[in-house]
Parts: structure tokens; C-alpha cells; sequence
């Protein structure tokens, strides 16, 4: 209170390893022979995953013990590299701190490094964190397609900027369902919340697939901009993503007002344009009369339509979790319980041929 007359210095690395900054309050106790006893607030449901590092450890095998932490629910993360933490680890971990919700490095000291979560926690909503993530998949994708039969330089830095934030977004839906569910954050005898962690990390899973491909997309269509390729051939290709991304929020909507007419049609649809890949595929790269392309932009011209065939696929994944939370609602009405938010179901799997897109 009032100006300090008489400070205590703290030590920085105790400072940092408790997650204190200025103006934090700390607890002082007196001892009985007149000592003051200063510590930081107990913490309140702080998990902590210690993860070792040995040495010539890969970076992308810690990039991904960081991120199965966070996932997992950790809070905190302590990294143990013995010899002292090197600038190859202290990069991974923040830059996984920047491509997580957020993590931040609140100690550095010798041979330990400390990363805790600074957010609010489980109480997000992942519908919230759903709709972000189609927002940014949606205008990815937009953008990608306004890169076919483009006469001007393209950015595809934009589009891999924006791909890492959709996959924040996906981690971020998948650790809060954790959060949420987690019967030691609960108490002991509270309910478990009344939600679906299905069907949101199925939404998850499919938005963020449908971000990769509009990264692959986008680097193809500005490859095949660059190659003589007849209109007839472009403007079709721009037909067909303009479906496919009509379909995409179409399918999103069905989940967010589930309805089992509309997601029948909606899935009814999804075969649709799959079959219509195959048509545009033998139309352009297989049958006799096919325009004549260099390998190149035969080479793009097959990714862009695989892409975009994927792209609808996923879609009719989107569709199907709307099928199966209105089917769930029905159950839950003829219980007697009302309706409910959501419940769990199961999504087709129609990618299992699918390769791996590029990492993000």
C-alpha cells in the first residue's frame, strides 16, 4: 500500500517457473521465529506433462509430443533437455506456441523450459470454434478457386498462413473437449455436461482436411494458370469448385439445424459430385478428344479435380454428422428427456483411398 519503502528481490527463474508477472499477488505467512514465508497461489487444476529431451531428438518428433500434450489436456508442459535447453528446442516450443491456442514459454533457465496455458480454459463452446473454423475454411477455399485460369500473380503464402490457423482452431475444439470432459475438472459427483464429443471432433477432423485441400488447390490452380489450357477446360474446373462450395456450407448449415430430409438430399448430392469427378477426369485426361495438355498441366489439371473431389467428399461427411444429430434428437425425444444439444454418431468414412495431403 502506498509508495514501497522496502522491496524483496524474487528469484527470476522461481518467478517464471510459478507463472508470475508483475502485479501477480503472492501468499506471505509468518513463522513462528519471525521469518516471512513468500509462494505463489496454489494452482488450481494445473496438469503437467514433463517431456524429456535427448539428445539429435528429430524437431518434428518433439513438434509432435508438444502438440499430443496440449491435445491431451495439459496445461503445462515442462521440457527437460539435459546439458541445457538448445536454440533448435527453445524454437520448436515457441513456435508451437504460436501455432497452438496459446501456450506461452514462462521459463527458460538452464536445462528446463516451461510452457503453460494462458487461455480461459474448457469453458469455450465448440460450436463457436466450429463456425470459425468453416468461416476460414470456406474463404480458403474461395480463395484457391479464384486462382484457376488467374492472369495476375497469385499469394500463396496467405493461403498456408491461414491453413496454421485452422489448424489452431482443430486443436483447440479437440482439447476443450477434453477440458470438458475430464471427471477431475468436473469434481467429484457434478454431471457430465450434456454435449456430443463425438460429432464436434468428427466436424473438426473434416474442416480441417478440407483446409489442406484448399492449400493443395490453390498451388496447383496457379501452377495450371501458367500452362496453356483451353477456357472450356478452366471454366468447367470453376463450375465444379463453385458446386463443391456451394455443397460445403450447405453440409455445415445441416449440422447447425439438423434435419433429416435435407441432410438425406444434402448426402444425395455428395454423390453427385463425386460421380461428377470421374466424368470431368476421363472428359480431360482420359478419353479420345481430350484437349491437349503439356505433362504439366495435365499434371496440375488431375490434382486441382482430386481436390476438389475431395474437398466434396469431406462436405458429405458434414452432411452425414447432420443426419446423425437429427436422428439423435428423435431418440432423445422419445426418452422423454427433451431435445438434446447433440449426440454422438457415425460419419461414413469415404476417404480411406485417399493419399496424405503435405503437412501444414
Amino acid at each position: 500500500m502506498g509508495s514501497v519503502t522496502v522491496g524483496v528481490v524474487l528469484p527470476k527463474s522461481w518467478v517464471g517457473e510459478q507463472g508470475l508477472a508483475a502485479g501477480s499477488p503472492v501468499e506471505v505467512k509468518p513463522l513462528q521465529d519471525g521469518a516471512l514465508l513468500v509462494r505463489a497461489p496454489e494452482p488450481h487444476g494445473r496438469d503437467t506433462c514433463t517431456l524429456t529431451v535427448p539428445p539429435n531428438t528429430p524437431p518434428e518428433h518433439l513438434f509432435r509430443q508438444l502438440v499430443a500434450a496440449y491435445l491431451g489436456g495439459a496445461t503445462e508442459v515442462v521440457l527437460v533437455e539435459p546439458g541445457g535447453i538448445t536454440a533448435e528446442t527453445r524454437g520448436i516450443a515457441r513456435m508451437f506456441g504460436r501455432r497452438a491456442v496459446q501456450p506461452e514459454v514462462v521459463s527458460d533457465e538452464g536445462d528446463v523450459l516451461v510452457l503453460r496455458d494462458i487461455t480461459a480454459g474448457p469453458d469455450l463452446s465448440p460450436s463457436q470454434l466450429l463456425r470459425r473454423m468453416f468461416q476460414l475454411v470456406h474463404e480458403m477455399q474461395r480463395t484457391a478457386g479464384g486462382f484457376l485460369g488467374a492472369g495476375h500473380p497469385v499469394d500463396l503464402g496467405s493461403l498456408a498462413h491461414r491453413d496454421d490457423e485452422v489448424d489452431r482452431q482443430a486443436w483447440l475444439v479437440e482439447r476443450t473437449l477434453v477440458l470438458q470432459l475430464d471427471p477431475h475438472r468436473l469434481g467429484e459427483g457434478a454431471p457430465a455436461p450434456r454435449h456430443d464429443p463425438i460429432s464436434p471432433l468428427l466436424l473438426a477432423r473434416a474442416l480441417e482436411r478440407v483446409g489442406d485441400h484448399a492449400v493443395v488447390l490453390g498451388e496447383n490452380a496457379a501452377r495450371l494458370a501458367e500452362c496453356p489450357v483451353p477456357e472450356s477446360v478452366t471454366s468447367a474446373l470453376r463450375a465444379y469448385h463453385r458446386q463443391a462450395l456451394e455443397y460445403l456450407a450447405s453440409a455445415f448449415e445441416v449440422t447447425e439445424q439438423p434435419d433429416v430430409d435435407r441432410a438425406n438430399d444434402l448426402i444425395d448430392t455428395g454423390e453427385a459430385l463425386l460421380a461428377a469427378h470421374h466424368t470431368l477426369t476421363e472428359s480431360f485426361l482420359v478419353r479420345d478428344g481430350a484437349p491437349e495438355l503439356s505433362s504439366i498441366a495435365s499434371a496440375c489439371l488431375g490434382l486441382v479435380l482430386q481436390s476438389i473431389d475431395r474437398t466434396a467428399a469431406y462436405a458429405q461427411d458434414i452432411a452425414q454428422v447432420g443426419l446423425d444429430r437429427a436422428i439423435a434428437a428423435r431418440i432423445e425425444r422419445t426418452r422423454g428427456d427433451g431435445p438434446a444439444e447433440s449426440a454422438p454418431g457415425l460419419s461414413r468414412a469415404r476417404r480411406a483411398a485417399e493419399p496424405p495431403a503435405p503437412a501444414a
